[in-house]
């Protein structure tokens, strides 16, 4: 959950209420002075990332309920968006079929704040939560974490050339790292492997801007040399603050 309310609440004056995930109903009872707005339900907060190299675009859904307007490709995210509390069943399915690709269940808490990450080669498709915890963000730094989404890839740990320390610590495929305070700058970042120490991504002149949270994810395949499918590093922005 994010560490501060502010930040929790500002990311909700943020969030548009995505159709069919969550709704809330106007009650007339006959004159616009006596208009009646219930309150919200409670909800929680997910983005969701599409981090499964061959798979086709899909269509996702919460229970009954389309998540996506439009098909979800590889290496593309939906931005946070509310969703009913409590467990909820996600299916995968390529777009326009009603094939389940997967369903998996999740339990949902109030007021969570969560990075869903579908993973892995289609035959083995899965998908994971992730619960967002970050401070409220500063104009002089940026927070961010590794996400390994990179099948047949080890341990990593990213690290910045100008920064002395690891960003992160080791990790795993499937997992993320916590989120870590950076300077804002302009860096070269690496990706590299726990057990060798070898350099496996190298990408130059990365931005880190203040009063923002980065997720950086590695993906793709390392043993692809296609363009679209091999191993590489994304950044994604999952929060800014613009107070």
């Amino acid at each position: 959950m994010l560490k501060s309310l502010t930040s929790l609440k500002k990311l909700k004056s943020k969030s548009l209420m995505a159709a069919g995930i969550l709704s809330t109903t106007v009650l007339m009872t006959g004159c616009l002075d006596d208009l009646e707005t219930p309150e919200t339900p409670p909800a929680a907060y997910i983005s969701i990332y599409q981090g499964s190299p061959d798979a086709p675009a899909m269509d996702i859904y919460a229970n009954a309920n389309k998540v996506n307007n439009y098909p979800l490709n590889y290496s593309e995210v939906l931005a946070y968006s509310p969703f009913y509390i409590g467990e909820r069943t996600f299916k995968f399915s390529t777009f326009n079929s009603a094939t389940s690709l997967l369903e998996k269940d999740f339990t949902l808490e109030e007021d969570a704040v969560y990075s869903m990450y579908v993973m892995d080669e289609v035959d083995n498709l899965n998908a994971i939560l992730v619960e967002d915890s970050w401070n409220d963000p500063v104009a002089d730094s940026a927070q961010v974490r590794l996400i390994h989404l990179s099948p047949d890839t080890d341990e990593v740990y990213l690290k910045i050339t100008e920064v002395e320390d690891p960003v992160t610590g080791p990790v795993a495929f499937g997992s993320a790292t916590e989120f870590s305070d950076v300077i804002s700058d302009i860096y070269t970042v690496e990706v590299k492997s726990v057990e060798t120490d070898e350099t496996l991504l190298t990408a130059n002149s990365i931005e880190l801007r203040g009063n923002r949270v980065y997720t950086f994810v590695l993906k793709g395949l390392s043993s692809s040399s296609e363009a679209t499918t091999k191993r590489d590093l994304q950044l994604i922005t999952n929060y800014i603050n613009y107070y």
